[in-house]
């Protein structure tokens, strides 16, 4: 069993970005997963942590990145999920990944396309109104 949760702290931030190998970006948002223990008490193994911004008119991926030798993917799509979702409820449009944020292949996977700018994205807009899905 995993969890996906918001970081509710930056020294908790730093901490998880340290064990994911990749960058902690101050003065931003993130998620994360991890395993549980059977009865749920109890985090077992941190899986991977997603860090963003957002603004009124958009979010931006700067990190999905999972653990080494924790390449989840149910959890990471379901942490990556967690985030839109988020996003969505506060009325944030469209959502990016910055260059360098995860590997491409990954991001189309998740969804991600090239956008009229070129960047990857996905208009949650679309997302969450398309067949399939709900608000």
């Amino acid at each position: 069993m995993f969890v996906v949760q918001p970081v509710r702290s930056r020294e908790m931030q730093e901490s998880l970005a340290h064990i994911a190998e990749c960058p902690f970006y101050e003065n931003t948002y993130a998620f994360f997963a991890a395993d549980l223990t059977d009865d749920a008490s109890e985090v077992t193994k941190i899986l991977g942590l997603a860090q963003f911004t957002y603004a009124p008119e958009e979010a931006v991926f700067l990190s999905i990145k999972a653990v080494p030798g924790s390449e989840d993917d149910e959890a990471i799509i379901v942490m990556v999920r967690a985030v839109m979702a988020f996003l969505n409820r506060a009325e944030i449009p469209f959502v990016y990944a910055a260059e360098g944020s995860a590997d491409p292949a990954y991001l189309k996977k998740l969804g991600f396309r090239p956008t009229e700018d070129g960047r990857q994205g996905i208009d949650l807009q679309k997302f969450y109104r398309s067949h399939g899905h709900e608000a």
